[in-house]
């Protein structure tokens, strides 16, 4: 028996709708985010989940309350499965930012993702290694479940990356940020993750929102 994830970005929030970074800085869903959600619950409709957890911060959490509602059930926050923490870049405008750090934002943080720390913050490494230990001791509590998690794009990234099997230096070319209220597959068994899918979003059309990087 495997262990399933279904792993969804959150919806637009209102940090993405004003191009902050956000990191861990709480801020809700915008009305289209709360519309992609919606969109999001009713395409995973027939799929049934034996448990629900979330990011604690807003924009996660309600990205899953849909699905909760479906299906009349709670949703169990957690810490460990925040955004990367954003250091000196909290709640900054990328305009700021640019400024402030202009060679390390335009050129390391997007072309450079894997290898990646942001100024006093966490390493792309670090807060992928965060997301997949919380996401391994989630399995390991629910063996041969099916398992929603709510989450955020840097932290998916680089744990899908890892688990594909690319080196760091290879995560920006790999794959791309997914898209809001996106969501992405991945198996557990033996103690290893296998993906199988990633950043879904077909089921949006016009909603679709992407992370521009260039």
């Amino acid at each position: 028996m495997k262990t399933v994830f279904y792993i969804i970005r959150h919806g637009e929030s209102i940090g993405n709708f004003n191009r902050l970074f956000l990191g861990h800085t709480n801020m809700d869903l915008t009305e289209r985010g709360y519309k992609q959600a919606d969109m999001t619950a009713d395409a995973l409709k027939n799929v049934h989940f034996d448990v629900i957890y979330s990011s604690d911060l807003l924009r996660a959490y309600n990205t899953a309350v849909p699905n909760a509602k479906l299906r009349d059930m709670v949703i169990i926050k957690d810490k460990r499965l925040r955004e990367i923490y954003a250091g000196r870049w909290e709640g900054m405008s990328a305009e700021d930012i640019i400024k402030k750090d202009g060679e390390l934002f335009t050129v390391e943080w997007r072309r450079n993702f894997g290898t990646f720390r942001i100024p006093e913050g966490e390493s792309v490494i670090e807060a992928g290694e965060r997301f997949a230990s919380a996401v391994k001791s989630i399995a390991e509590e629910n063996r041969d479940k099916t398992i929603l998690i709510t989450s955020h794009a840097a932290v998916i990234r680089s744990f899908y990356c890892k688990i594909s099997g690319f080196l760091p230096n290879e995560y920006s070319a790999k794959l791309p940020f997914p898209s809001n209220a996106s969501y992405s597959v991945v198996e557990y068994e033996n103690g290893a993750f296998h993906p199988i899918s990633y950043s879904n979003d077909a089921h949006m059309g016009s909603l679709v929102t992407r992370i521009k990087e260039k």
